[in-house]
Order: structure tokens, then sequence, then C-alpha cells
């Protein structure tokens, strides 16, 4: 059927804008903030920056709490530790405040975004053992933040995904650490291949993707097929906290978050899929400029909300 019309106008000028001229990560990190910089900071019930302990020394992290009329009932806020996307190489606290904002304020709990080492700095498995170091550190200190410990989640968007996905699997064994629920956010979870782009019904010409690029250097020789880099591959799902998944219509990532979420539903793992439908990747951030993409946002906010307050995802 194609895109709505304000939003799929929205995507016609957001692609028709040149691109900054420069190589290299320190430019490409730079244009990737300022593009998430033109989505306003949404007021949340309060901000505090953390230093959180990574797996090779400290991490920058940024703790959301809802406003108290939004929260979720139930004592103290469930939360969940946040990775952000940018393709494994960019993005950082900062340039993602906007999402994490977005998802604060729709989701009525706390969120604590955690800047993971990235490649080509530091490659995999950096960021995956951040990701696991980073929950286990919020999970011990949850009430001195004003947490609840029995209601720690990990999430992640995109690249994000992949790292919160490979985290759950690791920290899956029962203990203080076990995420209460996984967020997976149009996430990539078969690194085997950059997936082929799907047909798109209106026509929008994208830029050339840099994907496998960026791929190769996250990998930097890990193996693809195994579990940790592929939570696609997992062999056996079962036992892997409940989650929430959601999807961009035209996202070339769509199709393995839906293999995800069968067989995650297959493994007697509880599963609520959101269906981005007429979106497209990075849709988290666009909120502000189109009515489509925040009510996927709503979408997920209430679905995480659902989650966390009660002991079943549907």
């Amino acid at each position: 059927m194609g895109r709505d019309p304000e939003y799929l106008e929205f995507m016609r000028r957001r692609l028709a804008e040149p691109a900054e001229p420069g190589r290299g990560v320190a430019h490409a990190r730079r244009a990737h903030a300022a593009d998430l910089a033109r989505s306003p900071r949404l007021p949340v019930g309060a901000v505090k920056d953390l230093r959180v302990d990574g797996a090779a020394g400290p991490l920058p992290a940024r703790l959301y709490l809802p406003a108290a009329g939004a929260r979720a009932p139930g004592g103290p806020a469930p939360a969940l530790v946040y990775f952000h996307g940018g393709g494994w190489i960019l993005g950082d606290v900062d340039s993602y405040d906007p999402v994490v904002r977005a998802l604060t304020r729709a989701s009525g709990v706390a969120w604590v975004s955690v800047g993971y080492r990235r490649p080509p700095e530091d490659p995999y498995p950096a960021a995956v053992d951040d990701a696991v170091a980073a929950v286990r550190w919020v999970a011990a200190r949850a009430a001195a933040l004003g947490l609840d410990p029995a209601r720690i989640g990990v999430a992640g968007d995109s690249a994000g995904g992949q790292i919160a996905a490979a985290a759950a699997g690791r920290l899956r064994a029962p203990g203080p650490a076990r995420p209460a629920l996984q967020v997976l956010l149009y996430p990539a979870l078969d690194l085997r291949r950059v997936p082929p782009p799907l047909p798109d019904p209106d026509g929008l010409r994208f830029p050339p993707s840099d994907a496998g690029r960026a791929l190769r250097a996250y990998l930097n020789g890990a193996d693809p097929a195994h579990p940790d880099v592929s939570p696609l591959l997992d062999p056996d799902p079962r036992g892997l906290p409940p989650a929430v998944i959601a999807t961009a219509e035209y996202d070339r990532l769509r199709p393995q978050a839906e293999r995800h979420a069968a067989r995650l539903r297959a493994a007697g793992v509880p599963v609520a899929l959101v269906t981005g439908t007429g979106l497209d990747h990075g849709f988290l951030g666009w909120g502000a400029f189109a009515r489509r993409p925040a009510e996927a946002v709503a979408e997920i906010g209430a679905a995480v909300h659902d989650a966390l307050t009660r002991t079943r995802v549907d």
C-alpha cells in the first residue's frame, strides 16, 4: 500500500538533502550526531549522567526517569539498560538523547543509556562485553538509583539491538542480572551477510549502504555464525527473557526480526511484536516530524510498559 502521505513527504525531504562532503570515521560520527540533533529533546521526569562499569573500564551513561504522572505503578521504576544504534561505529549517549527521551515518555519506565566501546577502535566482542557488564552494574545498584532490581531489562535499536540480544543471551541464567525483558528495536540479528533491500512501493532512492564496511569493522574476523554475534542463530532460545520486538515495514532487517520473534515464541518465550507498518529503519527519532513514527513509538512504549508491569508478555 505504500507509506502514509505525510510520512512519505517527510522521507522525500529527508532523502533530498545533500550529504555533507567528508570522509573517515570522525566525520561520519559528526554527521550522524548532527542528524539526530534535529529531533527535540523532550522533557522527562529527571535526567542524570552516570559512569557505569564496562568490561574494560568506566563507560558514560545517562539515567532517564519518567515524570511522576507517567510512571509505571508498583513502587520503584522498572528500567531498561539501552544500547544505541549507529551501525556499531556511530552514535553515543548524547546524540541518542532525543531517542531515549521519547522512549522514556512513551513507556513510563526508566532507561539507562550506555555508551559502549565501538569499532574500529574496539571491535567485537568489546560492545557485547560492555553491555553484559553494564547490565550487571545497573542490576547491582538498582535500589540506589531508585530502580526496581526485579524489573531491569535490556534494550537496543539496530546495531544496539544486536548488542542487547547478545547480552540477553549471555545473561539468561537465573540470577540478579538476568534481564526481566529484552527490547529489540529494528534489530540486526543475523550478521552472516548484509540483507538485500526490500521492494519499495514508493520508489524512494536511498543512498548507497555502507553496512558491509561497518559489519567488517565490527566483526574484525569473528565468526558471524556464532550465536553471540548472530542471536537469530541461538540453537536453544528457551530460557531467554520475554521480548518486545519492533520492526519497520520497509527495513531490510525486518525479515530476520520476524524470524527471531517466531523462534522465540516456538521456544515458549513470550513476545510482543510491534509492526512498524509503513515505516523505515531509523524511525525512533522521527516522531516530531510525522504522525506515523510517533504512533509507532507510542506502540513500543505501551508494549514495554505492559511487559514490565505484568508477569508475562502477550
